[in-house]
């Protein structure tokens, strides 16, 4: 049986929820499939796993001035925190098929992991350390307009 990508839009501005185009076969296995032109608004241009997290720790905790990030948790499960400064939401990575598109100057926390949770990550640009806004009253400034991005 073959699933259609589906994307549900969020309270946190831009913030998307996708559940990706897979199909079930229960002779040979699932398969899940993303189509960068086709289903993400950007072409990757690094990708990174996270895993081997202890419980109590989290990840993240910052936000992108311009690098948007495509988050889906392979294996195990993770929770993923968004707030756009006005608006947050939850949710509970728990299954390949589904993805969440965080945005650029979207903070992005993820935490809750179980022992074997690896957290894909596709990015739309490079590492760039200046990027990163790790200071969350900074960032509630710039969203709100209190400083302006550099």
């Amino acid at each position: 049986m073959i699933h259609e990508t589906t994307i549900e839009d969020c309270t946190v501005q831009g913030v998307r929820l996708f559940e990706m185009r897979h199909v079930v076969d229960r002779v040979r296995g699932d398969l899940t499939a993303l189509e960068f032109t086709r289903d993400l608004p950007f072409v990757p241009q690094r990708i990174f796993m996270t895993y081997g997290i202890p419980s109590e720790c989290t990840r993240g905790e910052h936000a992108h001035r311009q690098c948007a990030q495509f988050l889906v948790c392979v294996h195990g499960q993770c929770h993923l925190g968004v707030d756009d400064g006005k608006n947050r939401e939850e949710f509970c990575l728990n299954r390949p098929t589904h993805g969440v598109l965080v945005p650029p100057m979207v903070w992005a926390r993820e935490h809750l992991h179980s022992a074997d949770s690896v957290l894909l990550v596709l990015a739309s640009h490079p590492y760039e350390a200046g990027d990163y806004i790790r200071d969350y009253s900074e960032f509630l400034g710039i969203v709100k307009g209190w400083k302006k991005t550099s």
